[in-house]
């Protein structure tokens, strides 16, 4: 502690320590408000022009004070007296929980004396710890919610981050307002699960809440929350959350009776409550089936109904993990259902209906571009591969053999293609195959991965960059495989590792492991999946992502571009990707024009509070008419159905169901739709005046009851319902079919950095410069040409005000950027160590911008002229050690700017600061620096005339 101080400053920082470590925030009478939980005030005003050296308020009101003296003050009686006084003297201002207010401190920094003024006989006694919130709200027997809880784990690397800390202290502002729905939106990367466990640990500990459900909807996101419950240490005594609270995935009834944090998805919860039997299925499966269910529409909305083994009051908290995948959806009856509960919603990406489910009670809205700048994310950068066929389309020849596969059944058969036929990009990999196209694809990343991405890097491909496909089907993910595998096997004569790619989808097994293999495996390279890597899953080592499928939705786009944002450190990216030094962005690898377009955000239902009524599939569709469903209703969706197999099928497809159903689709389809609306029909009428119609055909009685005998309707729909072979090539033809070439036909037409993506960045960028270059001072001097040499100190301060204004404003990436903008050859590529870290790049960027060089070029290429100069007799004479000596120092400061010696000594050790001191006397030492870095900080190789 500082000599300086005086006495009661020294007492007052060791009583502030105090009050910090039992949960106290220490705070000015002017920073006061409801946003803080726990506080003590400083200097607080009191009647009679008095001052409490530290008031102490719970839940919004007074509880105590404490009064602050030197540490030679023994703390004797009139000390006393004057602490209890203030007890009495607060203004009408302040609420209180008592006046006077029942419990006094003494301290000097060094003893500590509490005294209990509600006491019978009431003395002070010497505590080892200040009391905490909670201590006093008991003591005082407060009953209020919230009044318990302490301040937040402070900021910092042993804490939160600051976007944590903000969350949450808005999160439980906004209960203490009554609110009972809220939404946390945190980037991918900020740390939402570790924010829930902050204060689910806070609300269990220090409020009424008693039982907490988590909500997932893929389990894989269900064990990565398990697993960081159990490693949570932010607690009172710094164990972990799991030892003091029981937290358990949840796999019976039981686990629900005896846990105070269950995580589960909603599909198994809902199971638990209504008494179904948890079997101890596989995640996998289970995540597929629940997955099916968000997607399809062909379930109803759940209900709850006979006896339900939980009651509305069981669970006090909700926390909705991944809540933009609207899990509340059809599901939302058992949210509900627990009425007592207030629910908490975790995304990176909120939607507008789960903006309406929360009540647009925001209480956090940290975004991707706030993470970049704070260096919790790295930037993005997009790399564009075209293809022929990737950007128009293709051909098949009329007689090309082609296999041809159906999507229903997966048999497929060699056919000749009956006529010629174009295909568009949209039918690529869902309806043609084109397996070249792929190929090409794959190999254009390879090649791009040591020559454009990573050309620093040593080429070693047991080691390439972490990669992730995203594929737009299972069958198009094992032909990425099977490219990948070809064109990447090239490089391993004895084989390609067994690992080496692999596939991550339900179908794929244990995905829980191939995530953590990913993860961990130096030998696992590349995964290729569909949507179970897209949302909350953790994979820190990921540089590549690679899109192979177009996504329109924004919120799904941001959570798969967003695997590929975590930083990580140097030392464990190196642990399972030796050869890479640093991950300061990642790349998002654009082969379907993903990056080009605007993506839409999922607007809200018109249904009110009721989730959009569910479509039947096709072939629940058939089940449902054919156990009677048979209403307008449902007629209606099998004619809307058939026109689309009628408009889609092929020739021969559509023969075949005709030979099976022995009548054609296009007269069964007319049959249905004159026969639901007749009138609006020139056949109906003209049979009708003919009195030729069908029975069938006559005006379909009423649709009442599914059990009224219908006869007309049946009748109507027999051919396709009562025949199974004509209802299973009708869910065939419905499904479609891929054409698959053998092999095709593509070519690579761009490979290469977005230039639009660059030349957005670029105009952004130039415009910060622009409005800065009066105000960050190296920026002014560049600008205006001044004779001020710039410092490293100057520098540090320009990336620091660059990177806060943007955390993408990297040197490096500025670099690139304007490298993919201009098409000359103006931008000198960064290539050695060396140039890519220099700091001085700054100066050579400020410069280009400016107009004052007509170039972007490292000084590192044209320092060693300046260097000779600078030793020509006729500026000094030098002997060869001392030459040797300042080229060492002259490229130090070609790497950092304007130094000193004292910058020399730190930087490259005191053999250098001495030899200076040597050779030109300590008190001309700096002004020598300054000398040496104006020849060696010129721009040698583009200055504008």
């Amino acid at each position: 502690m500082s000599d300086t101080l005086l006495p009661e400053q020294k007492a007052r920082i060791k009583i502030d320590e105090l009050l910090k470590k039992a949960g106290w925030d220490i705070i000015s009478r002017n920073e006061y408000s409801d946003i803080y939980n726990a506080c003590a005030i400083t200097e607080a005003l009191l009647t009679g022009n008095l001052e409490a050296d530290y008031l102490l308020f719970v839940g919004g009101k007074a509880i105590g004070v404490l009064e602050a003296k030197r540490a030679e003050n023994n703390l004797s009686v009139d000390v006393a007296e004057q602490a209890q006084n203030y007890t009495k003297s607060l203004p009408d201002w302040y609420q209180t929980w008592a006046n006077p207010l029942p419990f006094v401190f003494l301290s000097n920094g060094e003893t500590l004396l509490f005294r209990d003024m509600w006491e019978e006989d009431p003395t002070y006694i010497e505590l080892k710890k200040m009391k905490t919130p909670k201590e006093l709200v008991q003591m005082a027997d407060i009953q209020s919610e919230y009044a318990a809880l302490p301040a937040l784990p402070p900021v910092g690397d042993k804490g939160l981050r600051q976007c944590q800390f903000d969350a949450i202290r808005q999160l439980e502002l906004s209960f203490k307002q009554n609110e009972n729905k809220a939404l946390i939106s945190l980037a991918t990367g900020a740390g939402k699960t570790f924010t829930a466990c902050t204060f689910t640990y806070r609300f269990l500990t220090y409020t009424s809440v008693r039982r907490v459900l988590f909500l997932v909807d893929r389990n894989n996101l269900g064990k990565q929350a398990e697993g960081e419950f159990t490693t949570y240490k932010l607690t009172e005594s710094g164990e972990v959350f799991n030892s003091i609270y029981s937290v358990k995935r949840l796999t019976s009834i039981d686990d629900i009776q005896t846990s105070k944090v269950v995580i589960s998805t909603i599909q198994r919860l809902f199971s638990a409550i209504t008494g179904q039997t948890l079997a101890a299925v596989n995640d996998d499966d289970e995540d597929d089936y629940a997955d099916s269910l968000y997607d399809a529409e062909t379930e109803d909305e759940v209900t709850l109904e006979g006896k339900l083994l939980l009651p509305p009051d069981f669970f006090d908290l909700i926390i909705v993990d991944e809540c933009h995948r609207s899990i509340y959806g059809k599901w939302q009856k058992v949210l509900k259902y627990f009425t007592n509960a207030k629910i908490i919603g975790l995304t990176a990406t909120p939607t507008p209906e789960a903006e309406a489910f929360f009540n647009h009670n925001f209480v956090s809205n940290y975004t991707f571009e706030d993470s970049v700048r704070d260096g919790v994310n790295v930037p993005p950068r997009v790399y564009r591969i075209k293809t022929e066929v990737s950007e128009k389309g293709g051909t098949i020849k009329e007689d090309e053999k082609i296999f041809k596969k159906s999507k229903f059944t997966g048999k497929a058969e060699v056919v000749k293609n009956p006529q010629e036929e174009q295909y568009t990009t949209t039918q690529l990999d869902r309806a043609v195959v084109n397996k070249t196209e792929i190929k090409k694809v794959v190999q254009a990343y390879k090649d791009s991965i040591y020559t454009s991405l990573y050309p620093d890097r040593y080429p070693d491909w047991n080691y390439i960059p972490k990669t992730l496909f995203f594929a737009k089907s299972d069958s198009h993910a094992d032909d990425i495989i099977e490219q990948i595998k070809e064109v990447f096997g090239k490089e391993f004569p004895d084989g390609l590792p067994e690992q080496y790619v692999q596939k991550i989808t339900y179908n794929a097994g244990n995905s829980n492991e191939l995530i953590r293999q990913l993860r961990n495996n130096k030998e696992f390279r590349i995964a290729v999946t569909v949507t179970l890597v897209a949302t909350g899953t953790d994979v820190k080592p990921l540089e590549c992502v690679v899109f192979m499928r177009d996504v329109a939705s924004s919120v799904l786009y941001t959570q798969m571009k967003g695997r590929g944002c975590r930083r990580i450190s140097d030392d464990n990216l190196q642990l399972v990707t030796p050869n890479a030094i640093s991950k300061d962005c990642f790349y998002v690898i654009d082969a379907v024009g993903v990056t080009e377009h605007e993506h839409h955000i999922p607007q809200i239902h018109d249904g009110g509070d009721e989730p959009p009524v569910p479509v039947p599939s096709l072939q629940r569709l058939l089940e449902l008419l054919a156990l009677g469903n048979v209403s307008d209703e449902y007629l209606t969706l099998l004619s809307n159905y058939l026109a689309k197999c009628q408009n889609k099928g092929e020739a021969e497809d559509l023969a075949e169901w005709a030979e099976i159903a022995g009548i054609t689709l296009k007269d069964f389809l007319d049959n249905l739709i004159e026969a639901l609306e007749p009138d609006n029909c020139v056949t109906f009428q003209a049979l009708a005046e003919q009195n030729q119609l069908p029975t069938f055909l006559k005006r379909l009685p009423p649709y009442t009851d599914i059990n009224a005998p219908n006869t007309e309707r049946k009748q109507l729909i027999s051919k396709l319902i009562t025949n199974n072979k004509a209802r299973q090539k009708i869910l065939e033809i419905n499904a479609g079919f891929v054409k698959i070439l053998m092999p095709g036909e593509d070519e690579v037409t761009y490979t290469g950095f977005s230039k639009e993506e660059s030349e957005t960045y670029i105009k952004t960028f130039e415009k910060y410069m622009d409005d800065n270059k009066d105000k960050i001072e190296a920026l002014r001097i560049i600008y205006n040409e001044e004779d001020i040499p710039i410092s490293h100190k100057m520098l540090e301060d320009l990336q620091t005000n660059l990177l806060k204004a943007n955390g993408m404003y990297k040197p490096s990436y500025i670099w690139q950027n304007y490298k993919v903008v201009k098409a000359d050859n103006s931008i000198v590529p960064l290539e050695s160590k060396n140039e890519l870290e220099a700091l001085t790049n700054l100066i050579q960027i400020a410069r280009y911008v400016y107009g004052k060089s007509k170039t972007l070029t490292s000084l590192f290429r044209g320092w060693r002229r300046g260097f000779n100069l600078y030793i020509t007799p006729q500026h000094r004479s030098l002997d060869d050690d001392q030459i040797k000596l300042m080229e060492v120092i002259a490229e130090y400061i070609v790497q950092n700017g304007v130094v000193e010696q004292t910058d020399i000594f730190n930087g490259l050790g005191s053999t250098y600061a001495i030899g200076l001191v040597q050779t030109f006397g300590k008190e001309n030492v700096n002004t020598e620096l300054t000398k040496l870095a104006a020849f060696v900080l010129r721009d040698y190789t583009s200055k504008v005339a």
